[in-house]
């Protein structure tokens, strides 16, 4: 979805893809993948000291440099065709038909039971699991509501002071919003969507911060930094995440605070630290990636297909209803050589699987569509 309209820039800044953005997803599905699978799988006797510390606190970036890459991928894509995104057309339409294809895909993951007909007879504890709004579910919800923004708002300017505005506003009221037992006034599934208070690991509040200030930065992207790069990644993504992370280190020293003595768990200053840490990231791979004219086919193809990915990787770490996975297992029994064998050939699996099914897709789109299909129905016939 990362695609530009054409532009005069040189370096980072190309007309069919942003290289940098290419090169941040690359990074952050290595990390979610090894991520998940040092999670599941490491013996808990390893799962200490100030390494794992860092470990930990890189891992919690995953999420939230996927996220604001989404967003800054969906405004992007956006500006490309923005008069065709202002109207109820057929290219709106297939957004929100793949949207839909995230929400379904977050909640096939979380099935509770081996079969359509179980479902009458779910407990509250498996409904709770069922419903639980995961990375997907928020991405394709996120989504939503900007293509609807886009809708509703007329120009660029007024669309990127929206999702900035609503990102902060999404943020600051985080914690009011989650003081709301929302489970007695809206249905489960929406309430779910508010708050974590039942099992959500992405709610809206906060985690939909991250994907409206990503499309902000797409968009402050596509209206000067795509032909100056270098001022971009100074300005826009440095600097600020410089700012935002001392002040949330500062703010989280601060003794006798108005928010309490656990300040990593107020999440103004937790998504402060956070998002300022993953602007330094991209900041660095901007500048880095001003030295590439083009980046290697495999990378981008494997970027673009983290979709597949994802859905299929937790597959294999954590299994689901159709099959028993790694963390069945082998669930905090191995060792660390042990475990980076598993995190080697999950990389190699997926690189592998990420480029055949790109390729897959430009060559034989027809075949890939049929693929698709049959494995869609091979997956529904098992629940029937």
């Amino acid at each position: 979805m990362a695609v530009t309209t054409q532009h005069s820039g040189t370096g980072g800044a190309h007309a069919h893809r942003v290289i940098f953005i290419d090169l941040g997803r690359f990074l952050a599905l290595v990390f979610m993948l090894y991520g998940h699978t040092v999670s599941a799988l490491l013996a808990p006797d390893y799962q200490h000291g100030t390494w794992f510390e860092v470990w930990n606190f890189q891992r919690g970036l995953t999420s939230s440099l996927f996220l604001l890459l989404s967003g800054f991928a969906f405004s992007v894509a956006t500006s490309r065709r923005w008069g065709a995104h202002q109207t109820f057309s057929w290219a709106v339409f297939k957004r929100i038909r793949r949207f839909a294809l995230f929400l379904l895909l977050g909640y096939a993951i979380h099935f509770p039971v081996r079969g359509f007909s179980m479902l009458t007879t779910l407990t509250p504890e498996q409904w709770r699991s069922f419903l639980q709004v995961d990375v997907l579910q928020l991405i394709g919800a996120t989504f939503l509501i900007i293509q609807a923004l886009v809708l509703i708002v007329r120009s660029r300017r007024m669309f990127t002071m929206a999702v900035f505005v609503l990102s902060g506003a999404m943020l600051a009221f985080t914690h009011t919003v989650w003081a709301i037992d929302w489970w007695q006034i809206l249905p489960g599934w929406l309430a779910a969507y508010i708050s974590p208070a039942r099992g959500s690991l992405f709610p809206l509040f906060p985690w939909g911060t991250y994907v409206l200030f990503g499309a902000g930065l797409g968009q402050i992207y596509v209206g000067w930094g795509a032909a100056r790069l270098s001022r971009y990644s100074a300005f826009v993504l440095f600097l600020p995440g410089v700012v935002l992370s001392v002040v949330g280190w500062g703010l989280s020293a601060v003794e006798n605070a108005p928010w309490g003595p656990d300040a990593w768990n107020f999440m103004p200053i937790q998504l402060a630290i956070r998002i300022g840490a993953c602007l330094i990231i991209l900041a660095a791979i901007a500048r880095a990636s001003e030295r590439l004219t083009r980046l290697p086919h495999f990378f981008a193809a494997v970027a673009q297909e983290t979709l597949p990915i994802y859905f299929i990787h937790l597959c294999i770490v954590y299994g689901s209803i159709w099959n028993s996975g790694l963390a069945v297992w082998y669930a905090g029994s191995l060792g660390p050589m042990a475990t980076l064998l598993c995190v080697l050939l999950l990389l190699a699996a997926m690189a592998a699987l990420g480029w055949s099914w790109h390729w897959l897709k430009r060559a034989r789109p027809v075949l890939a569509r049929w693929i698709m299909a049959g494995v869609a129905a091979l997956l529904v016939i098992q629940l029937l």
